[in-house]
């Protein structure tokens, strides 16, 4: 099979980046989108047609692009016109011809969309070139993105029923993405691959030695984080006189509401911001904490839960979107309403009263549950599974 796993960039997200490298065994992966920073793929079945940000080399590179299809695949000319045209202006006419064109000529039998929001710009795939679509339902797009926008959910209930399949990250996301027109039958979860050597950082879980119970919170600065939240926790905290410190890492600046919230809540001792850091480095800092904190609005399965659970520390997690499909109080971690800050506060205090065999109990089980439901090699096999059953 010739997949497509187009996000728009390349390289892309972690997820996406693991699921190129596991269907690359056996099949050939095809990457669209603007190159964003050089990337070498071990497998020479993964084939890269990237789009340079410079507009003087990616208007070369279309031209030659264009002179091939023209020469090889004459009779798909009429398709590129046609979605150029659509186009309203000169620079969303470029725009539209400089990311259709490649994919047009080196056509794939499967195009895996990522992004719920593009569907719109690539169902001519299908309709035009009879390129089957699968496409991935995530967090944001599906849960609060049609929401806030009619246009997008009107699209959505007009281009899902056009899907050959889809993948979503949990059941509660494929649950309302059925909200929008998607076909029940038509869905399969998968969940988000964690690599083997994100089990490799395992150890049985120790009490840090210090005095002060440090809290973890990785995530970029957004709203749907709900770090407003974990922040009026840790003014309860304070205000009980409980001894902590909490640690945001986000690869992203640091937005102005929080910086306000701290100062606000005079929380300037208590709190730290670390900028993201390589992944086995931020997993040798997390070992060093008491527990991490999930305080979000929204999510699919937030990634950062499924490692901390992989490598052996305490979670505490915020009851939204699939979180409650992995997370299960007392047995490996603590799950807590949404928008709750007495909630989290409470949980923190409960994770610090438990005793260390508990804590080892527990996290042994996270461990133990996210090896034999989100390892690499059962999450590609559901794919190609997906990818085979859409081909058929």
């Amino acid at each position: 099979m010739r997949i497509a796993v187009f996000s728009g960039v390349i390289p892309s997200t972690t997820f996406i980046e693991h699921l190129i490298e596991g269907i690359a065994n056996s099949h050939d992966v095809l990457l669209f989108g603007t190159l964003q920073k050089s990337k070498k793929y071990h497998s020479n079945r993964i084939k890269t047609y990237s789009n340079p940000k410079s507009k003087f080399k990616s208007f070369v590179v279309s031209c030659y692009r264009f002179l091939i299809l023209m020469f090889r695949y004459p009779k798909r000319l009429s398709v590129l016109f046609s979605e150029v045209k659509k186009q309203k202006g000169t620079y969303n006419k470029r725009r539209t011809l400089v990311r259709v064109l490649p994919v047009i000529l080196h056509k794939p039998d499967i195009f895996h969309l990522q992004w719920a929001k593009d569907l719109e710009h690539w169902v001519f795939l299908k309709e035009t070139l009879n390129v089957k679509l699968v496409l991935s339902l995530r967090g944001a797009h599906i849960n609060y993105s049609p929401i806030a926008n009619e246009v997008l959910a009107k699209s959505y209930q007009i281009n899902f029923p056009k899907v050959d399949a889809f993948h979503a990250v949990s059941e509660a996301i494929s649950l309302e993405a059925q909200r929008y027109n998607a076909e029940a039958t038509k869905i399969k979860v998968v969940h988000s691959p964690i690599p083997a050597s994100t089990f490799e950082h395992f150890s049985a879980y120790k009490i840090p030695e210090s005095a002060v119970f440090n809290i973890c919170v990785v995530g970029r600065f957004h709203w749907k984080k709900g770090y407003k939240y974990a922040l009026d926790a840790c003014k309860i905290l304070k205000d009980k006189g409980f001894d902590f410190h909490l640690t945001f890492i986000a690869s992203n600046p640091v937005s102005e509401a929080v910086l306000f919230q701290i100062h606000q809540l005079e929380l300037t001792n208590h709190v730290t911001i670390l900028k993201g850091l390589p992944q086995a480095d931020l997993f040798r800092l997390m070992k060093t904490f008491n527990v991490q904190l999930l305080s979000s609005l929204e999510e699919g399965i937030a990634n950062v839960v499924l490692e901390a659970m992989a490598i052996g520390l305490p979670v505490i997690a915020t009851n939204c979107g699939g979180m409650a499909e992995v997370v299960k109080t007392n047995t490996n971690g603590w799950l807590i309403p949404v928008r709750d800050a007495d909630a989290i506060a409470n949980s923190i205090i409960k994770v610090s009263q438990s005793s260390e065999d508990l804590l080892k109990e527990i996290t042994q089980n996270a461990h133990d549950f996210v090896k034999h439901h989100f390892q690499a090699l059962d999450s590609i096999r559901k794919f190609e599974e997906l990818y085979q059953s859409v081909l058929k």
